[in-house]
């Protein structure tokens, strides 16, 4: 990064929307590419009632060229005054600095020198994860840790998310609807068409509805599912 005077604290910023601007970003390894922030202010079942992070470069502040900054999240189990039981079951693993488990670190958005602000959707409130380990509030606490990777741009676009959203968004459910017809198809409309049931769009928009009421966004994590 530039201004080499700056230290990363006063490089990136998040804002939850309605509260106060986190710019205490601390690097976690020696590269200076790393990050992490732990949401304080905010945890327990408040969590879920966070729909989105704005993620933001700080005025004056640029990326190394090409490169890009990935915001990530993970869940943080930590067992209250009294209790060992902080979240065990997969995808939770032992923190090596004490007793809190996490999960693995999961992508929001990111952001680059062309686009230095975002605001990116979380999830956090039909993630099932989340709200099994807010279930088990009664033996530990729920926090979120942030985390943030200064990246190649081609790593960046190779996941998608620095295109525009609606655009990306339209594609993925096209590709969805797409995959779901061509495993009806019977080969023998040829030269390029595509035979199937006349209830097809009624069939898949059945399931689409169904899949995302487990997860809403299925279909951005692999378009190739049926």
């Amino acid at each position: 990064m530039n201004q080499a005077q700056q230290s990363p604290s006063q490089v990136l910023g998040v804002l939850i929307p309605g509260g106060t601007v986190r710019t205490d970003f601390i690097p976690s390894d020696p590269t200076g590419t790393k990050f992490t922030l732990a949401l304080t202010g905010i945890n327990g079942k408040e969590i879920a009632s966070v729909s989105e992070l704005i993620f933001f470069l700080l005025p004056g502040v640029t990326l190394p060229p090409d490169h890009g900054a990935m915001l990530f999240w993970q869940i943080v189990s930590t067992p209250n005054p009294g209790s060992n039981n902080a979240m065990t079951s997969t995808p939770f693993s032992a923190n090596t600095t004490g007793t809190a488990t996490t999960t693995e670190f999961e992508l929001v958005g990111a952001i680059a020198n062309h686009k230095p602000s975002g605001a990116f959707r979380t999830g956090w409130s039909t993630n099932e994860t989340l709200s099994a380990a807010m279930n088990n509030s009664a033996s530990s606490s729920v926090t979120i840790n942030l985390g943030v990777s200064i990246e190649h741009m081609s790593s960046v676009q190779n996941i998608g998310v620095m295109q525009d959203k609606t655009t990306h968004v339209a594609k993925k459910i096209a590709t969805d609807l797409f995959n779901y017809m061509q495993s009806f198809d019977t080969g023998s409309g040829g030269g390029g068409n595509m035979v199937v049931p006349k209830n097809i769009f009624e069939r898949w928009m059945s399931r689409f509805e169904a899949k995302a009421r487990v997860d809403p966004n299925f279909f951005m994590k692999n378009s190739d599912e049926s």
